[in-house]
């Protein structure tokens, strides 16, 4: 009787499979616009930001001038573009990320989204240092310099944004919540 034990160690294994873990059925369409609701707002947002680092890179070489701003304006312009980056990854990591790691590992503290949040905001600090630099100094002005500073962090800026719309897609997060918990999201 001793020889004939049950062995349990896999039964909690089989039981704590989740949605990542299955195949899942196609998406109606229903299903698809409101679990990829998320991501859609963010592309939103990303395609906004994505267009202003855009023009802050091609204006560096000093082609703001052909577009009616003078280097104050163009200095603003790029100041209020890393203003705007960094609330948006601000209100990201205040409200949405708890959220979302609840259930979604690759936006939990020390994983793939926050510490890309890092990688930029270390490029957004030496874009504000050669702003403040050009502002005391106008005469200083370098486009080379300027395009180093926006090229320190345009790589891991792209792929932040892509990789974020992605995990935030319809098929994605399906894995992770129900429609109605979806539904329930703030943000």
């Amino acid at each position: 009787m001793a020889d004939a034990q049950i062995d349990t160690s896999n039964a909690s294994q089989s039981h704590s499979t989740t949605k990542a873990d299955e195949t899942l059925p196609p998406l109606t369409d229903y299903e698809a616009r409101k679990y990829g609701s998320l991501g859609v707002k963010m592309q939103y947002f990303h395609d906004m930001l994505q267009s202003k680092f855009e023009a802050a890179y091609k204006m560096a070489d000093g082609s703001f001038n052909k577009e009616g701003m003078s280097l104050r304006q163009y200095l603003r312009f790029v100041d209020e573009f890393r203003e705007h980056l960094t609330l948006h990854h601000d209100i990201e990591e205040m409200h949405v990320f708890p959220k979302l790691a609840k259930k979604m590992p690759e936006f939990r503290a020390n994983e793939r989204h926050k510490k890309s949040h890092k990688l930029i905001h270390d490029g957004l600090d030496r874009v504000e240092a050669v702003v403040k630099g050009f502002r005391e100094d106008n005469s200083s002005y370098n486009p080379v310099e300027m395009r180093a500073a926006l090229d320190s962090f345009r790589e891991p800026l792209y792929t932040h944004l892509a990789e974020e719309v992605r995990d935030l897609g319809a098929e994605n997060m399906r894995k992770y919540w129900t429609l109605s918990e979806i539904a329930a999201f703030r943000f």
